[in-house]
């Protein structure tokens, strides 16, 4: 993929360029035109302009026009205004009505770039894919449960969703931790080997198991919520819940925001972004 684009539209080669290219190298593309028409005609050519940086003064016409054109094409782009003193006013105009991110005053001084990193951030922030982040990636219809359920729901709900975890949430939705199958079953489930030790059989344990689901139906499920499990934040990037996923073991992490639960994050979910960002 090509570097994305610092475009400079100043009348004459400045001081600050020199600052830019040391300061970006390697990291985006500079291109420096003298003129709005000349600029104009090729920025047809790019895909990814990250930041204008625009002279006021121009010799064709104002940078305010010029941005206002560029915005049409670029609309994420961040955009300064570089002005004198004398253009302050017009400047203030144009960021109140044009969308433009920040205007400085000649003459450059090196902290300006301090505050050109800010807007590249941001713009890095709003242009990576969705599928970066656990929001891009995450399933929306995770499959709830009511804490004050009991475990027959919870073997239902199991059954007919196909998940190995539910999230479970309070009577207002907010999220409260997660129930697994694991600890659904191992509820149930006989000590098989001390079965086999006193001459049972695998059948014999199997009915067992069986007798007691039916015995534990009703029992609350309450006890067995993970309270505290690991959650992820929807702004998470995707290789962060990926290494939680396969280093811990789990195949289902919640998605939280503010106490309360957007969705869930599987392997599958990943999966399935990978595959669509190599079609």
């Amino acid at each position: 993929m090509t570097l994305p684009i610092i475009y400079l539209l100043l009348p004459e080669k400045s001081e600050f360029e020199t600052d830019l290219r040391l300061k970006y190298s390697g990291k985006y593309n500079i291109l420096h035109a003298h003129t709005g028409a000349d600029a104009l005609n090729t920025l047809n050519e790019h895909e990814r302009v990250a930041l204008f940086l625009v002279h006021q003064s121009l010799p064709d016409l104002a940078g305010t026009e010029f941005l206002a054109k560029a915005s049409a094409l670029f609309p994420d782009s961040r955009k300064v205004l570089l002005a004198e003193a004398k253009d302050t006013e017009a400047a203030i105009t144009a960021i109140n009505t044009l969308g433009i991110h920040y205007y400085l005053v000649q003459p450059w001084q090196s902290k300006h770039i301090e505050r050109l990193d800010e807007l590249l951030v941001d713009w890095q922030a709003i242009s990576q894919p969705s599928y970066m982040y656990v929001r891009g990636v995450m399933n929306s219809h995770a499959a709830r449960i009511r804490e004050d359920s009991n475990l027959h729901i919870a073997a239902e709900i199991v059954a007919l969703s196909g998940v190995s975890d539910l999230m479970v949430v309070n009577s207002a939705g907010g999220f409260i931790g997660v129930l697994s199958e694991g600890d659904i079953l191992r509820t149930a489930l006989p000590d098989i080997d001390d079965i086999l030790e006193e001459g049972g059989t695998l059948e014999d344990a199997y009915q067992i198991f069986l007798r007691r689901g039916a015995e534990l139906s009703n029992r609350p499920i309450a006890p067995l919520i993970i309270r505290e499990p690991i959650t992820l934040q929807p702004e998470d990037h995707v290789a962060k819940a990926t290494a939680i996923l396969v280093s811990k073991q789990i195949r289902l992490l919640p998605v939280v925001k503010d106490g309360r639960l957007l969705g869930t994050v599987s392997r599958a979910n990943i999966c399935e972004a990978v595959v669509g960002t190599l079609k």
